[in-house]
């Protein structure tokens, strides 16, 4: 008998709204994915707005998921329930992941923190932290303010090409820190310039 067929691998885009035309099956923004069968490490995670809603507050408690309960008229995220805090990281990995590493650049481990044109906007305080993704997502966490900001878009749509979303990042964020009034946030001081900076485009491939 013939061997047993593997299971298809999931669709990542969906065919309403394509990156690219036909859609294909892996991390269709991502070149490798479709031509290594859909598996391939550049496409990264895929996530929903809800659900990134859960780990950025957890980034924002230090490590710890709050007790919740899946309920409709409160709104929160929760598929499942939780009666007392579960720490994911102790607060003293959050402090060392989100922290710049190096005066030679803005990254810290796995995250970027502000520079002098960076796609948190201008009023995102220098303790921030955030992710940036090739189809023009990003998330930013602002400690200072427990503030977060999770975009989701789709730049690639219709062409890779489009370079929108820089200047887009960057207006939203300035208009959601400017949003708040009780604790109204100031325009952050510059940090001197890293040799290699965050938001200029590499000239082989698209910017983040």
């Amino acid at each position: 008998p013939p061997p047993p067929r593997s299971p298809p691998r999931p669709p990542t885009t969906s065919p309403a709204a394509p990156s690219r035309a036909p859609p294909a099956r892996g991390g269709g923004p991502h070149d490798p994915a479709p031509a290594r069968g859909g598996g391939a490490a550049p496409p990264g995670l895929f996530s929903s707005a809800r659900d990134l809603a859960v780990f950025v507050q957890m980034m924002l408690d230090r490590g710890v998921a709050g007790p919740c309960q899946a309920d409709r008229v409160s709104g929160l995220p929760c598929h499942r329930p939780r009666f007392g805090p579960v720490a994911i990281f102790s607060p003293g990995w959050v402090d060392r992941m989100t922290r710049r590493q190096s005066d030679e650049s803005s990254r810290a481990l796995g995250w970027d923190t502000p520079s002098r044109r960076s796609s948190a906007g201008d009023y995102f305080s220098s303790r921030s932290f955030g992710h940036t993704g090739y189809t023009g997502t990003s998330i930013w966490v602002d400690p200072t303010q427990e503030l977060a900001v999770v975009l989701l878009t789709n730049r690639v749509n219709p062409t890779r090409e489009n370079s929108g979303h820089i200047p887009l990042r960057r207006g939203v964020h300035d208009r959601v820190a400017r949003a708040i009034m009780d604790t109204p946030p100031g325009l952050r001081e510059p940090p001197a310039d890293p040799p290699a900076q965050r938001d200029t485009p590499a000239p082989a491939h698209p910017p983040e």
